[in-house]
C-alpha cells in the first residue's frame, strides 16, 4: 500500500512539473472563438518564466515569437486583418496547442443583470420561436459564436474566468441571452461576417458590483457604495466583485463595443446612479485602453414595484445622463414592458433597438434620427397650459384621446394628470385645477407607459422639468431589551454618513425640527419611535420605526416545545422583549419556524390578572411566510392545568398575495379577566406552500414577534 502511495505521489509531482512547463491559455480562448476584425488583438496566457512561445496564424501563415516574463505571463499583440474563417492558431512552447475553427469578425460584450441574462429557455423555449429555430438550418448562423462567462465573485481582480465559445445552433442558443443574440443577429444579417457575443451578466446585481474598487473609492459620492451594498446579505451585490471576477479577466480581449441592460437594482440610490453609471462606463473603457468604445444601453421598462411610486422615473433620468458621454446610446422601452413581469418578453425588439444604434453610430450606416427616440427639447407657457417640444422627430404620433403619463404642477410642485394633445412635434398640456402651471413630468411613475411616438414607432422617454431632489436613504433601527431594568437601548444608523437622522418618540413623522440622533437612546417608557434620514435637508421617502410596548409578560422567560429555526431564533426574550417586528422579516425582531408549529409557555413569575393576550404574525407569501392556520391561547395558575382563553383561524391568503406587500396580522384574546401565572400559545404552521404558489409544496414559514399580556 505504501509503495502505491509513493508511486501516486511521484506521478502527481511529475504531472505538476509537466503542467508547469506547458503553455496555458485563458478559457476565453477556445475552439470556435471570434477575434475582432481590422483590429490590434491580443493573445495571452501563462508558461514557464522565460519560456519562448511560437504562435502561427493560419490565415496569413505568419509566425510570431513571444517570451514569458519572470511571473510566467506572456502577451502578444498583432493585427487581425479582415473577416473570415474558419482558421486555426497554433502555440508551440514546451508543449503544443491549437485553436481550431477560429473566426475573424465583430465582437461585442453584453453585460448587466437578469434582463440581459434572460435566455430563450427562460422565454418558454423554441415553441415560441419557430421561425428563429428554423433559421439555424437555412441562414448559415454557424458564423455566429456565443460565449457566456461563468458567474464568479472575486474580492480582487482576477485574471481567469470560466467559459468557452460555442457555435450558434438550436441547442447553444436556447441557453443564451435572448437580448444579446437578437442584437448580434441584426449585425450578422447586415454584414454577413462572423459575430462573436460575450455575455457577462448576473440577475439582480447592482451597477457598483460591476465597477472597479478604485473608481468607487475616489469618485466623489461613490464611496457610499463601499459601506452600503444594495443587498448586504448577497455576496454578488458587493462593490466591485463582479468587475473583478467577470469583466477584468476580459480586459485584453479586443472588441467592437459593449451593450448593457441593467438598472432595476439601483432604484433606491438613483440620486447617485448617474455618477455611478458614467463612472462604470469610463472605467471599462480605460481598462480596454480605448476611451471611446461604443456603449449602448437599455433604459428600464415600466413595472409595478409596489413601492416608491417614482423611483424608476428618477432611475431612468439618471440613465439618460450617461448620453453625455461620447459613443453612447439608449434604447427606450417604455412601450414594451410588462407591469406585472420585471422580465418583459419582447427581447427581439430590445435587441433590434440596440443594434439599430450600433449600425447608425458605430458602423455609420443610417441616420441618427432613425434610431433616436423623441426626447424633451424645451417648453413654454401658452395661456393656461404648457406646450412641450420634442427633438429627434419632426412629427409625433399617439392617440390624442388617450395620451397618458403627462402631469403638470404649479409652484407648489403638486403634480396632477394633464390633458394632452399632440401638435406637430409638440404636445399641449393643461389642467383646470392647475391654472398657473410651471412644471411637467412625463412617464415618471413606475407604472407609466409610452403614449407618444415618432414616425419610426420609437417611444418618447421619461422626463421632467422640475429640479426637486429625491432621497431614498433608509434608516436602520436596532433595539436591545434589558430584562433587569425592563427598558431599551435603541441605535439608529444610516449607511450614508452625510445624512442626518431625525427622530420622534410620539409616533409623529420626523421633520427638520425634530430631534437629531447623535448617540444610543435609552428609553424607559413605551413609545412609537419614528426615524428618517435627511439628505441635504431633503426628507427621505421612507420612515423607519420601532414600537416599544410594556405589558405583564415583559422580560419573562419562554419555554418552547420546538425551538425556532437557527436562522431566525432571536433570543430567550424575543417573544417578551416589548419590541414589535416590522414588515421586514430580516429585522431581527421575529422568531421564524420553518414547517414547524409555535408551541410556547410563558412564565409570568407570579400570579397576575390577565385581561387580554395579543400576538402578531407576519404575512409575506412571496417569501414563503404564511399566517398560522390555527391559533390557541391558554392560561394556567400552576402550569399543569390550562384553560382555553381564545381560539382563532386567520383567513388564509390567496394567489394575489404573492404580488402584495408584506403585512402584519394580529390575533387578540380579549375579556379573559382571570388570574394566571402561565400563558400557553399554540400556532399551527401551514407547513408547505399551497398549490397556487409558484413554489408549491416547498416548506413555508411562520413568523411571530411578541406576546402582549395585559
Amino acid at each position: 500500500m505504501w509503495i502505491k502511495r509513493l508511486l501516486c505521489s511521484l506521478l502527481f509531482i511529475l504531472l505538476l512539473k509537466t503542467l508547469s512547463g506547458a503553455v496555458i491559455l485563458p478559457s476565453v480562448f477556445s475552439n470556435h472563438l471570434v477575434l475582432q476584425q481590422f483590429s490590434w488583438v491580443n493573445l495571452w496566457g501563462r508558461a514557464d518564466p522565460g519560456e519562448g512561445i511560437s504562435i502561427v496564424t493560419s490565415w496569413d501563415k505568419k509566425s510570431y515569437s513571444v517570451q514569458a516574463d519572470k511571473a510566467g505571463q506572456w502577451k502578444l499583440k498583432f493585427f487581425s486583418g479582415g473577416p473570415g474563417g474558419p482558421y486555426s492558431i497554433s502555440f508551440t512552447g514546451k508543449n503544443k496547442l491549437e485553436l481550431k475553427d477560429v473566426m475573424v469578425g465583430e465582437v461585442w460584450i453584453c453585460s448587466g443583470q437578469s434582463n440581459m441574462e434572460f435566455t430563450f429557455k427562460n422565454l418558454g423555449g423554441w415553441k415560441y420561436f419557430p421561425e428563429l429555430k428554423k433559421s439555424f438550418d437555412t441562414a448559415n448562423l454557424y458564423k455566429m459564436r456565443l460565449c457566456t462567462i461563468g458567474k464568479q465573485v472575486s474580492l480582487k481582480p482576477s485574471d481567469s474566468c470560466q467559459t468557452e465559445w460555442k457555435i450558434a445552433d438550436s441547442s447553444s442558443v436556447l441557453d443564451f441571452s435572448s437580448t444579446a443574440f437578437y442584437f448580434g443577429l441584426e449585425i450578422y444579417r447586415k454584414f454577413k461576417v462572423p459575430v462573436g457575443l460575450i455575455v457577462s451578466s448576473w440577475g439582480g446585481t447592482p451597477a457598483e458590483a460591476w465597477t472597479p474598487d478604485e473608481w468607487l473609492r475616489y469618485t466623489p459620492g461613490l464611496p457610499f457604495y463601499l459601506n452600503h451594498p444594495n443587498n448586504p446579505e448577497w455576496e454578488a451585490s458587493a462593490p466591485s466583485v463582479l468587475f473583478n471576477g467577470m469583466i477584468y479577466p476580459l480586459r485584453n480581449y479586443s472588441i467592437r463595443g459593449f451593450i448593457w441592460y441593467q438598472g432595476e437594482s439601483n432604484r433606491y440610490d438613483c440620486d447617485l446612479y448617474a455618477s455611478l453609471f458614467t463612472t462604470m462606463i469610463k472605467s471599462w473603457r480605460k481598462y480596454w485602453g480605448q476611451y471611446e468604445l461604443p456603449f449602448y444601453f437599455v433604459q428600464i421598462a415600466p413595472f409595478d414595484y409596489h413601492d416608491y411610486d417614482e423611483a424608476s422615473g428618477y432611475l431612468r433620468e439618471a440613465q439618460e445622463k450617461a448620453l453625455k458621454l461620447e459613443n453612447t446610446g439608449m434604447a427606450v422601452t417604455l412601450d414594451i414592458g410588462n407591469l406585472s413581469d420585471i422580465h418583459p418578453k419582447k427581447k427581439q425588439e430590445v435587441g433590434r433597438r440596440l443594434a439599430s444604434m450600433a449600425l447608425a453610430k458605430t458602423y455609420t450606416l443610417s441616420s441618427d434620427k432613425s434610431i433616436l427616440s423623441p426626447a424633451y427639447w424645451f417648453s413654454r407657457k401658452e395661456g393656461d397650459g404648457i406646450q412641450v417640444y420634442f427633438k429627434n422627430s419632426e412629427i409625433l404620433y399617439g392617440n390624442n384621446d388617450h395620451l397618458t403619463g403627462f402631469r403638470i404642477a404649479g409652484r407648489d410642485l403638486i403634480f396632477k394628470p394633464a390633458h394632452a394633445v399632440i401638435m406637430g412635434n409638440s404636445v399641449m398640456l393643461s389642467n383646470k385645477e392647475v391654472p398657473d402651471p410651471e412644471y411637467i413630468r412625463y412617464a415618471f411613475r413606475n407604472t407609466d407607459t409610452a403614449s407618444v411616438f415618432d414616425n419610426w414607432g420609437l417611444p418618447a422617454g421619461s422626463f421632467r422639468t422640475d429640479s426637486l431632489r429625491i432621497n431614498y436613504r433608509e434608516v436602520n433601527v436596532s433595539a436591545a431589551f434589558n430584562p433587569v431594568l425592563k427598558n431599551w437601548k435603541v441605535r439608529l444608523n444610516c449607511s450614508d454618513p452625510t445624512a442626518a437622522i431625525h427622530y420622534t418618540t410620539n409616533g409623529s413623522l420626523p421633520g427638520l425640527t425634530s430631534a437629531v440622533y447623535t448617540d444610543t437612546l435609552k428609553i424607559d417608557a413605551a413609545c412609537h419611535l419614528n426615524a428618517m434620514a435627511m439628505l441635504h435637508d431633503v426628507p427621505a421617502q421612507s420612515t423607519a420605526s420601532v414600537n416599544l410596548v410594556k405589558h405583564e409578560a415583559l422580560g419573562c422567560k419562554v419555554a418552547f416545545v420546538d425551538q425556532p429555526s437557527d436562522k431566525y431564533r432571536g433570543n430567550e426574550y424575543t417573544l417578551t422583549d416589548g419590541i414589535n417586528g416590522s414588515e421586514n422579516f430580516r429585522d431581527g425582531r421575529w422568531l421564524g419556524f420553518q414547517s414547524a408549529d409555535l408551541q410556547a409557555v410563558i412564565d409570568l413569575g407570579q400570579e397576575k390578572l390577565i385581561n387580554s393576550v395579543k400576538l402578531n404574525f407576519l404575512v409575506n407569501t412571496a417569501s414563503f411566510i404564511f399566517p398560522p392556520v390555527l391559533v390557541e391561547i391558554y392560561t394556567s395558575l400552576n402550569g399543569t392545568k390550562f384553560d382555553k382563553a381564545g381560539n382563532f383561524k386567520p383567513r388564509p391568503p390567496d394567489s394575489s398575495s404573492v404580488h402584495a406587500m408584506a403585512s402584519i396580522i394580529s390575533v387578540t384574546a380579549g375579556n379573559i379577566s382571570r388570574k394566571a401565572r402561565y400563558v400557553k400559545i399554540i400556532a399551527k404552521n401551514q407547513n408547505t406552500n399551497p398549490p397556487w404558489h409558484f413554489a408549491a409544496g416547498q416548506k413555508c414559514w411562520l413568523f411571530v414577534d411578541e406576546v402582549e399580556c395585559r
